[in-house]
């Protein structure tokens, strides 16, 4: 009797297997922030994590700012990694669940905006920019256009018209671009994020002491991870444990390499999240003409 006993619990754990289908991979997009190798590189870590602390298969994509709207909107991912601005953007039009936000090395779970001349430039105030030239970041990011956009808005001067001519850098690495336009004379002041001055000091491309600050954007939410409406609670809530349980002592083995998750994605790791923080990116894109606040 025991012996069956014991052949109809493995039969039925058997069929259990059997009867239930494996769950689907969960499809996570990355935003590309300075080119899609880097970004396979930083985020390969993460993504090793989260599958080994979700128990299912994780697939990766490499998104850029521009495409995660209309994707989203096709259902194409699950959950994403993306700038506070992408996150507004895609929550209006697709509707959106917040996991977590990132907290960064270099900034803390904050980001901003700087707008930077050489130091041996006469600009010294926004004023002083009218009919200068200015180079921006990517377009949709809060470090690099958003909040330097705003300030000259609320300070009076509005790029359209103040600015003599400016440009957005094309191709991969914007950001560490428009750092080196500034530097090189290409154009007469930058919008440069919170941190990568200091970043690229520390990595030998350039001297803080080459540039001077002459505004700075309030603070706002740095990159987070949310989820889109087709995703369940449970998998979700799995999805933001995951991460705020990231640790500096998370490793994980890529192709034969034991990785540290945290180092390898530039984070010390990630805190709850909730929409009212984002209320002044909102504000942000509205003056910025941005989707999907646009007028015209």
């Amino acid at each position: 009797m025991v012996f069956a006993l014991l052949l109809l619990g493995t039969a039925a754990v058997v069929a259990k297997g059997f009867l239930r289908p494996p769950q689907p991979p969960l499809r996570v997009a990355f935003q590309v922030c300075n080119s899609v190798e880097e970004n396979r590189q930083r985020f390969e870590p993460l993504r090793a994590y989260l599958e080994r602390k979700l128990g299912r298969k994780v697939i990766a994509s490499h998104v850029n700012t521009f495409d995660f709207v209309d994707m989203a909107q096709r259902g194409e991912f699950d959950v994403l990694q993306a700038n506070g601005y992408v996150y507004i953007n895609v929550q209006a039009k697709s509707r959106a669940t917040l996991l977590a936000r990132e907290v960064k090395e270099e900034t803390g779970k904050d980001t901003g905006g700087l707008i930077v001349v050489r130091n041996d430039s006469p600009i010294r105030s926004i004023g002083d920019l009218k009919g200068r030239t200015m180079a921006f970041g990517p377009a949709f990011s809060p470090g690099g256009y958003i909040t330097q956009y705003y300030i000259m808005v609320k300070a009076g001067h509005d790029p359209e018209t103040t600015l003599g001519k400016y440009t957005f850098l094309p191709g991969a690495w914007q950001h560490e671009k428009v750092v080196y336009s500034v530097l090189h004379g290409a154009v007469d002041a930058g919008a440069v994020k919170f941190g990568d001055i200091e970043r690229m000091e520390a990595e030998g491309k350039v001297r803080k002491a080459d540039f001077r600050v002459i505004a700075e954007s309030e603070p706002v939410p740095n990159c987070a991870f949310f989820a889109l409406p087709h995703v369940d609670e449970t998998t979700a809530g799995k999805v933001r444990e995951a991460l705020l349980r990231l640790s500096p002592n998370d490793f994980v083995e890529v192709v034969g390499e034991r990785l540290n998750v945290s180092i390898r994605g530039g984070i010390k790791g990630y805190v709850p999240a909730s929409d009212e923080e984002f209320e002044v990116l909102r504000r942000m894109a509205k003056t910025a003409n941005l989707p999907p606040y646009e007028k015209f």
